[in-house]
This record gives C-alpha cells, sequence and structure tokens, in this order.
C-alpha cells in the first residue's frame, strides 16, 4: 500500500495546538463540502516528483501540497494561514504515519479567494491559500 505524503501532512499539522484549536480535526483532502463547519483546512497534492535511480525509482521523492484555509471572513481565513506558518512545520525532521518528513517549505505567497454560497444564502467562504513543498522519505 502506497504511503500519503499530504495525511502525514495532516497528521503532524493537527499536533499543533495553534492550529487544532482552530479547526479541530476539520482538515479535508481535495474539497470542502458546502455544508461544513468552518474554519476549516483543505489539503491538495498538486504534485509529485518521485527521486530516481539508475536501476528503480526510490522510496523518496518531492511533493508540493496546496493548502486552503477556509473561514467566514478574510481576516479569519488568512489568521488560519498564518497559524499554519508559524507552527514550526518548516524546522520539523522526523516520521508520520510511515513517512519521514525530510524538509518542509513554504514555497509560494498566499493567495485568495471566495466560494460563493450555492444553498441560497448569502454566507460566503474566504479561502487563503499557499503551497507547502515537502521531501520525504517513504517506509519500508
Amino acid at each position: 500500500m502506497a504511503s500519503d505524503v499530504g495525511k502525514a501532512l495532516r497528521t503532524k499539522l493537527l499536533t499543533y495546538g495553534s492550529v487544532s484549536t482552530i479547526v479541530g480535526q476539520r482538515m479535508y483532502p481535495d474539497q470542502l463540502l458546502q455544508t461544513s463547519t468552518l474554519p476549516a483546512i483543505v489539503y491538495t497534492k498538486i504534485s509529485t516528483e518521485r527521486d530516481h535511480e539508475i536501476t528503480n525509482v526510490t522510496r523518496s521523492g518531492h511533493a508540493r501540497i496546496q493548502m486552503d484555509c477556509y473561514a467566514a471572513s478574510r481576516e479569519g481565513a488568512n489568521d488560519l494561514a498564518h497559524a499554519i506558518r508559524n507552527t514550526g512545520i518548516c524546522a520539523f525532521k522526523g516520521t508520520v504515519s510511515g513517512i519521514y518528513l525530510g524538509c518542509t517549505m513554504i514555497d509560494s505567497g498566499d493567495s485568495y479567494g471566495t466560494d460563493t454560497p450555492t444553498d441560497g444564502n448569502q454566507a460566503y467562504r474566504y479561502i487563503t491559500s499557499f503551497d507547502i513543498k515537502i521531501h520525504y522519505w517513504e517506509a519500508a
């Protein structure tokens, strides 16, 4: 079974009180349901580059993961993104969920958006997005 670097990142980020205090366990892969409670985080693996040897693909690679921070206000979405960036995740090196996270870095500036309501109400969801790049090794 293949390891999931996005799930490992989720697991690690939710160990930081500055993040889990804001979102609890509301960190989801790929998309957020219209009915989801805010604030919340969506993580999406944008790309993966595998390292190669002469005879085979190795267990190491580089993944780019987009973090989308959702909140009921622009300030709330920005505060959540700030909380993630300030966890110290870039200094962390260690094994999480069978994956060694060797080098993690914030790889883009913030971008902003809104999610238009589709359920008939006027409550927009504000999104602050940025990318994290992770160099990782999968366990044997």
